[in-house]
C-alpha cells in the first residue's frame, strides 16, 4: 500500500500539470498586444510600416485614413499569414492565432504628397473573440512635393517592387481629415 506521503505527492503533481488547460492556448488573448513603428519619406517613395502583433488573430490596415491616390501593400510577415481575406478592409489571418508575428505594410508615398504627417492605423483582433486593439502609425512625408521629369521616371525604380511578390494592392476611396 502506497504511503500518505507518495499518494500526496501524485496529487499535487498531477494537478500542477493540469494547471494550464482549459484557458486560452499560449499567445492568445492572455499576451494580446500590437505595436507598429512610424516612418519618414519623400514624395515618390515607398516606405514600411513595421508591426509586431501577439496573440493574433486577424491583422488589417485602413487605408480611408490616408489622403486618395495612396497605396498600401502586404510586405512580408513572419510567420506569414494562413490566409488573407481580399475584401474591404483586407484582413491577413493567422489560424490558429498565433503567438508572434511580425511585418510590414509598404506605404507608396504619390510624387505630389505635400510634407506633414499622415496616419495609417493598423488593427488586430485576438484569435476568434471581439477583443481588438489599434496602433497608428504615422508616416512623415518630408522634402518638397515634386514632378519628375519623364526621363526621371523612366531609370527610377520602385523599391515597392520587391514586396508586390505577396502583396495584396489597395487604394484610398476618402481622404483623412485634416492632412490633405
Amino acid at each position: 500500500m502506497p504511503s500518505r506521503r507518495a499518494v500526496l505527492s501524485l496529487v499535487a503533481g498531477g494537478t500542477l500539470s493540469l494547471a494550464g488547460c482549459g484557458g486560452p492556448a499560449e499567445g492568445t488573448e492572455r499576451e494580446f498586444g500590437l505595436t507598429t513603428t512610424g516612418t519618414e519619406g519623400v514624395p515618390g517613395q515607398a516606405v514600411a510600416v513595421e508591426l509586431t502583433a501577439r496573440g493574433v488573430g486577424v491583422v488589417t490596415y485602413r487605408v480611408e485614413a490616408l489622403p486618395p491616390v495612396w497605396q498600401v501593400t502586404q510586405g512580408d510577415f513572419d510567420p506569414g499569414p494562413t490566409s488573407v481575406r481580399e475584401m474591404y478592409p483586407p484582413e491577413l489571418l493567422w489560424q490558429p492565432p498565433i503567438g508572434t508575428v511580425t511585418g510590414s505594410f509598404i506605404v507608396a508615398i504619390p510624387q505630389r504628397a505635400p510634407p506633414g504627417d499622415y496616419s495609417l492605423p493598423v488593427e488586430a483582433r485576438a484569435g476568434d473573440s471581439a477583443q481588438t486593439t489599434v496602433s497608428t502609425a504615422v508616416i512623415t512625408v518630408t522634402g518638397a512635393t515634386r514632378t519628375p521629369s519623364p526621363g526621371q521616371q523612366q531609370s527610377r525604380s520602385s523599391p515597392q517592387k520587391s514586396a508586390n511578390r505577396t502583396s495584396t494592392q489597395n487604394s484610398t476611396s476618402s481622404p483623412s481629415s485634416g492632412n490633405d
